[in-house]
């Protein structure tokens, strides 16, 4: 089998996130928006590659009040960044799952990240989590008002 690029089903894939609010509370919410091009085969993962955005400014927390300030320049600044993209490197086999090694562009900072996932069924899941502070993500907030490490979680489904 050759790899191929494989269209986002962009209806039934998100990128979910949780961080910590004063030390106690949690905050989850998704970003919606995708776009890009994955090319996958496990059989050729030289070949594999993983190039997707997504848009900022669909951040939903569940409170039109804190989203709008989550878009605003304290945190993803989306007039001026208005995407968060990811580009692979190298695709890893370990175990019974991948790693997508690359780089991760946020708010103009650029870092290297290892995203472990899976794919089964046509559908991609992954988890990692990064420190905020590295992207100056709300950076004038303190950790204990807001936690520096945001877990986030990653579900793609790809069109049949």
């Amino acid at each position: 089998m050759t790899s191929k690029a494989l269209a986002i089903d962009t209806s039934n894939s998100a990128v979910s996130f949780k961080v910590k609010k004063l030390l106690f509370l949690t905050i989850a919410g998704t970003l919606t928006d995708f776009s890009g091009e994955i090319t996958f085969d496990s059989d050729d993962l030289d070949q594999a590659k993983i190039d997707v955005s997504v848009g900022a400014s669909t951040i939903d927390t569940g409170s039109s009040k804190r989203d709008e300030h989550l878009r605003s320049k304290d945190f993803f600044h989306v007039n001026e960044y208005p995407k968060i993209k990811f580009q692979s490197t190298s695709i890893k086999s370990h175990a019974q799952a991948y790693h997508a090694i690359g780089k991760l562009s946020m708010l103009g900072v650029e870092r290297e990240v290892s995203i472990p996932f899976s794919f089964d069924q046509g559908r991609f899941k992954g988890a990692f989590s990064l420190n905020r502070l590295d992207y100056k993500l709300g950076e004038k907030f303190p950790a204990f008002f807001i936690g520096k490490n945001i877990q986030i979680s990653i579900d793609c489904k790809i069109k049949n």
